[in-house]
């Protein structure tokens, strides 16, 4: 989830792929019909067609549903408007403000993207919810099939109940955008643009349009702002337009160079000790329950003395249940569509495999194409490093490169033993063999004298 406020016990926030919460939420359905189909896609990692197109606030607290409220954005007289499809609150919850406090986050989200009305169908015989809505600022403004028609407007709600101060957290040390002169773009990226400033600071500043994707990197930032891991290149300050998270003053680099920039000058040797930061850092990371996401060279920076350093943290996941859908191609996994650690893992192996081999694969390679590519440059690498890239390919088992060389060695020296051990096996059988004969050959002896 996404959070919009997280006070004492009450957690308020957006659902985007935490598929536990959606079966919560399903389990709340009355057609048993619907419920089975939708829990079916959440077992599979599927968002339910009945979400899609939708966004979903939800009231928590210590962690078990209160309620929820599903609405959508539609164009109306070429301007936007959010449309609310369902409230629902659980029985011990009603009339305790929670259908207030969700109909409030979804007018504070609504003037957040610049939607001009918030409008929903009530049933008129359900006099208790009217009251409610009427309460927050609604007014009729027709009558369908389903019951009133009832709007109000986001501008004047959002002032009069000062919802950006009960929704918005924004940091004391943050930075307003206005307050910046930009004097060049450094780069472009797919999530957005790098800039330098005229007082020398460097700016990333977000592209996308999508409220949840934005709200989704100011949480994690925060959070990855506070980490004492050196090996990542962390923001310094979140920036703020008009109150709303733009972009982020990153950290400077030190002088170096992105893994991929000189990878055909590196011995085997340096390339290993370089797989091996990466990997250090990684295991950093996974011990907080952090994921990397966007693993790739272009991502991975070391300094003149061969530090490493992460260089887009904007990328990394701290949430459950997030879909790996938002890097290329060539990194995603094709058995594990969760991020997790084992994600992360299977984009480390990719990475390090360019690197070892030297040669860039391409962004939309499919797994089969890499899998080709690996088989044809295998030879290239030690016997150990086969033994874990055919691991990767052909099994569902993801593993650090320093674990799997562990296993390697393991295995090499039991079956090393096992062998030895056959060998002692065969050569006291022997003896035992040997012995026996001569006690049979003995006793055939004396009886042969004592017939005599």
């Amino acid at each position: 989830m996404i959070n919009l406020v997280k006070k004492e016990n009450i957690n308020v926030g957006i659902l985007e792929t935490d598929f536990d919460v959606f079966a919560d939420i399903v389990n709340t359905f009355s057609s048993d019909n619907i419920k089975k189909d939708c829990l079916l896609d959440i077992d599979d990692y599927i968002i339910p067609e009945y979400f899609k197109n939708k966004l979903t606030i939800v009231i928590q607290t210590n962690g078990m549903l209160i309620g929820y409220v599903t609405f959508e954005f539609k164009n109306n007289n070429n301007s936007s408007q959010v449309e609310i499809s369902k409230l629902y609150v659980l029985d011990d919850f009603k009339n305790k403000n929670m259908e207030a406090l969700l109909i409030e986050a979804v007018i504070y989200v609504a003037s957040e993207v610049g939607s001009r009305n918030v409008v929903v169908t009530v049933d008129e015989h359900d006099t208790n919810m009217l009251i409610i809505y009427r309460a927050l600022g609604f007014y009729e403004v027709g009558i369908n099939e389903d019951g009133s028609f009832l709007s109000v407007n986001v501008t004047s709600i959002v002032s009069t109940r000062r919802l950006n101060d009960k929704f918005r957290d924004i940091p004391q040390d943050s930075i307003d955008y206005k307050s910046l002169k930009l004097v060049k773009k450094i780069a472009t990226g797919r999530s957005g643009n790098i800039y330098l400033t005229e007082d020398g600071r460097i700016l990333k500043m977000f592209t996308s349009t999508s409220f949840t994707y934005i709200k989704d990197r100011e949480e994690t930032l925060r959070y990855i702002k506070t980490l004492d891991i050196e090996e990542i290149v962390k923001p310094k300050h979140l920036v703020y337009y008009d109150g709303v998270f733009v972009g982020y003053i990153m950290e400077y680099l030190p002088e170096g160079e992105a893994l991929w920039h000189n990878t055909s000058n590196y011995s085997f040797e340096e390339k290993i000790e370089k797989i091996k930061a990466i990997e250090d850092v990684m295991k950093k990371l996974h011990k907080k329950n952090i994921y990397i996401c966007d693993l790739n060279p272009d991502n991975i920076f070391f300094d003149k003395k061969g530090n490493v350093k992460l260089i887009d943290c904007d990328a990394f996941v701290i949430k459950k249940n997030v879909i790996n859908n938002e890097v290329y191609p060539k990194y995603q996994d094709p058995i594990y569509k969760i991020v997790s650690e084992k994600t992360d893992l299977y984009a480390f192996a990719i990475t390090s495999l360019q690197l070892l081999i030297d040669e860039k694969i391409d962004n939309n390679a499919t797994f089969n194409d890499i899998e080709k590519i690996y088989n044809k440059n295998k030879n290239k690498l030690p016997v150990s490093f086969k033994t874990y890239y055919d691991n990767i390919f052909k099994s569902k088992e993801r593993y650090y490169l320093s674990e799997s060389y562990e296993k390697y060695l393991e295995n090499m020296y039991v079956s090393e033993d096992s062998s030895s051990a056959g060998n002692k096996s065969g050569k006291i059988s022997v003896i035992i063999l040997s012995i026996i004969m001569l006690i049979i050959a003995l006793i055939g002896y004396l009886t042969f004298k004592l017939s005599k």
